[in-house]
């Protein structure tokens, strides 16, 4: 017999909601198939079953769990199943629609911001899902959501979400003494290749997926840029680079991570972009997707934006910020003046742990890259052996 337990899914939520089970109670299954679903404060989160045999239900949908509660078991055909009671806590207004009623479940974080948004939870009936998650009541609530000014004073309440925000940017700036550098970069031939691979890889290619590439391909060179700081004297070097992006399609922002970047060729990463744009879309991130960032790439690239100065998360040293494209005219070395588009891109970092000297050779080997495409892909997308640049 073997158990199926919570385990720890993040740093922030001391209990989880389990949204349902994938499988039946008394379904046989293979080892390392998804059995249950569990929802965090952000994301949702798939749990495999450690063995093959009959998956016996402990906690209902809708249950709240903690890590280390015993959820479920898996037993071998015919064993005999002891009789330990779960540690799961029934939570009955989370479960599945009351007897006699119809609509979707809703699970306990949606709950929970239905009620700190004052809606009735019967709004919910109309959305098309079996499930109401945290991330469908923050689209509900943005589409519909009626001005929250107090009517003593016409002060407005934040949104849950941005409140998040503020906790953040609060920590991030009260912790961390961040500097800021920014380099400008001529991208015209970086652009003409990211068009050729949008043709050739039938997918959209663009200056943040060779952004990714270029950083990541540092890591080597810079390791205190990916590092992760211990104390105010320490850090904690980076075995590889993992990139977090900013993504944001209307829905919440996210900021999903390519795991071990530097060893991906662009192709790779167009493919990771395009699959957290989908992800974005319906707001179904799981945590495994969102953790483990050690550089963070933010996106600032609407029309006009000169440079926009990026928050270094807590826990990080670096984070990088590309903003739009613009066309300058310059004299190019025979005197002739011609039109370049060119982009600022700058780096936000930790000054106890990077000097100065290092953010500048880090953006200035960024720029060279991004300047000379080839060094980072092949005509295919593939990935390239990195070169020394300055140093």
């Amino acid at each position: 017999m073997t158990e199926i337990r919570v385990p720890k899914l993040n740093n922030n939520d001391s209990a989880y909601t389990l949204v349902g089970w994938l499988v039946d109670d008394g379904d046989t299954v293979d080892a390392d198939t998804p059995v249950v679903e569990l929802e965090t404060s952000k994301a949702v989160e798939e749990l495999c079953s450690p063995d093959a045999g009959v998956v016996r239900h402990l906690v209902p949908a809708g249950g709240e769990c903690a890590p280390g509660d015993l959820i479920g078991r898996v037993a071998a055909p015919g064993e005999t199943e002891p009789g330990t009671p779960p540690t799961g806590t029934p939570r009955p207004d989370a479960r599945a629609p009351r007897p006699g009623t119809s609509g979707p479940v809703i699970t306990a974080p949606a709950r929970a911001l239905l009620d700190e948004l004052s809606l009735d939870h019967d709004v919910v009936n109309g959305l098309d899902v079996k499930v109401v998650r945290r991330a469908d009541v923050e689209r509900l609530a943005a589409a519909h959501a009626p001005s929250r000014a107090d009517a003593s004073d016409g002060a407005v309440e934040l949104s849950p979400a941005q409140r998040a925000v503020a906790r953040t940017v609060e920590t991030s700036h009260r912790t961390i003494p961040a500097a800021y550098s920014v380099i400008q970069v001529d991208v015209d031939a970086v652009l003409r290749r990211a068009a050729a691979l949008t043709e050739s890889l039938r997918r959209l290619v663009g200056l943040p997926e060779f952004v990714v590439c270029a950083a990541a391909r540092l890591h080597g060179r810079f390791p205190e840029i990916f590092a992760t700081p211990v104390d105010g004297l320490r850090l904690r070097p980076a075995t590889a680079a993992h990139v977090g992006v900013t993504i944001d399609v209307g829905r919440g922002l996210f900021v999903p991570v390519i795991a071990d970047a530097s060893s991906l060729g662009i192709a790779e990463i167009v493919e990771a972009f395009t699959g957290f744009r989908r992800t974005a879309i319906s707001g179904a991130f799981r945590e495994r997707d969102l953790a483990g960032a050690n550089l963070v790439v933010a996106l600032h690239q609407d029309r006009d934006i000169v440079s926009a100065v990026p928050i270094v998360f807590p826990g990080r040293l670096c984070a990088l910020s590309l903003a739009g494209t613009r066309r300058e005219v310059r004299l190019d070395a025979d005197g002739t003046a011609t039109a370049h588009t060119v982009v600022n891109i700058g780096l936000a970092y930790d000054h106890r742990f990077v000097n100065g000297r290092e953010a500048t050779l880090f953006l200035q080997d960024l720029k060279d890259a991004l300047e000379d495409p080839d060094r980072l892909a092949g005509p295919d997308g593939a990935p390239t052996t990195p070169t020394e640049t300055r140093r």
